[in-house]
């Protein structure tokens, strides 16, 4: 959304605020170490964080308006210097749902991918970036989203039928390539791009539609769903009974089988589709373990009222859970291990080494 406009004098009062009521609070402790802050005012001797003083000056939400180039550029405007901050490690692959970015400085800059694609693949981060708006209408895309969390999301191509190559392939791969799909949505020139959400692709179709000459042509369509929107169905952390029948081999086979993300199918079937794959790769990690914690290799704290020992499966790739997309990039760990990675001081240390574990017993097999 665009700013309101204000005075100079509004903002150095919200310098003033800033110091007398939030420095000193315990959330704003470190702020300068938190990606969600990568540039500063450089004021008074001192640092401020360039979004919250925005928005004490103008009541606009943090969340309501991008950082990077439009923040700054506001504020540069009204003769603020802008210094970027530091950073002592690689920045967390880590999205808040309904905030707005700037596409270049918040997402590109530091992720990688190209800034002007509507699907971009990243080759310095694990990720994909998917972007949608209403603008994609002139080119034939249609994108929509179901009541049951379902996104149908159309590929690129602009002319011609669509083909499964470039970024279209790289959204039907990101399962075996243990690459995340975050989606975007544009909000217009200069507004940024709001978040939607992490996902998982469950299946493609082909339907037929036009492209930007208007003429007939094979468009793919992409049924995405939110990652752990499965973890809600029925019955997904019940031990297959089937499994115990067969043996680790097979069940690994039935897991790969699972994770292929080519399969074709309708946004009817999407949610439970994930659910399947899901299950049967959820299934396969817990045998693997055989009882003991892949990170700490600790036995399970208990058995379940199945007989089953107690593990959490655990995405490497990923800062939430669900969306267990494919063996290689899974982790069966005890509930102590899952919450210290999630949140511990050194969380991040652990989660390599059972990145590293687990990639190397499932080269082996």
């Amino acid at each position: 959304m665009k700013l309101p406009a204000v005075k100079k004098e509004k903002l150095e009062r919200a310098l003033r605020q800033f110091d007398e009521k939030f420095r000193h609070r315990p959330e704003w402790k470190g702020w300068m170490d938190n990606q969600a802050h990568r540039y500063a005012i450089s004021a008074n001797d001192q640092l401020y964080p360039a979004k919250k003083i925005v928005s004490l000056a103008t009541g606009t939400p943090v969340g309501d308006f991008s950082g990077g180039h439009p923040t700054n550029g506001f504020l540069k405007r009204h003769g603020f210097t802008i210094v970027n901050l530091p950073r002592s490690s690689e920045p967390e692959l880590r999205f808040e749902v309904g905030q707005v970015y700037d596409r270049q400085t918040e997402i590109h800059d530091l992720f990688g991918g190209n800034s002007r694609s509507g699907i971009s693949p990243s080759a310095q981060s694990p990720a994909i970036f998917i972007f949608t708006g209403d603008s994609g209408g002139q080119y034939g895309y249609e994108d929509t989203h179901g009541n049951d969390g379902v996104f149908s999301y159309t590929g690129e191509g602009q002319s011609n039928d669509m083909t499964l190559t470039k970024g279209n392939l790289s959204i039907l791969q990101h399962a075996a390539k243990g690459r995340s799909l975050h989606v975007f949505e544009a909000l217009g020139k200069s507004h940024g791009q709001r978040y939607v959400g992490e996902y998982a692709c469950a299946s493609h179709e082909w339907r037929s539609g036009l492209d930007k000459y208007g003429n007939d042509r094979q468009v793919v369509v992409f049924n995405l769903v939110p990652v752990g929107l499965e973890l809600g169905l029925k019955g997904f952390d019940d031990e297959d009974e089937t499994s115990p029948k067969i043996s680790l081999e097979e069940s690994r086979r039935l897991a790969l089988s699972a994770a292929e993300a080519a399969a074709t199918g309708g946004k009817g079937t999407a949610l439970r589709a994930v659910y399947r794959r899901s299950k049967c790769i959820a299934n396969y990690v817990l045998r693997r373990a055989d009882g003991k914690c892949e990170s700490c290799e600790k036995p399970a704290p208990f058995v379940k009222k199945n007989g089953l020992p107690y593990l959490e499966p655990h995405h490497v790739n990923r800062v939430s859970d669900g969306g267990l997309d494919h063996p290689r990039y899974i982790g069966a760990i005890c509930p102590d291990c899952h919450r210290e990675i999630h949140h511990g001081l050194n969380g991040e240390v652990k989660n390599e080494h059972l990145k590293i574990y687990v990639a190397s017993i499932e080269r082996l097999k």
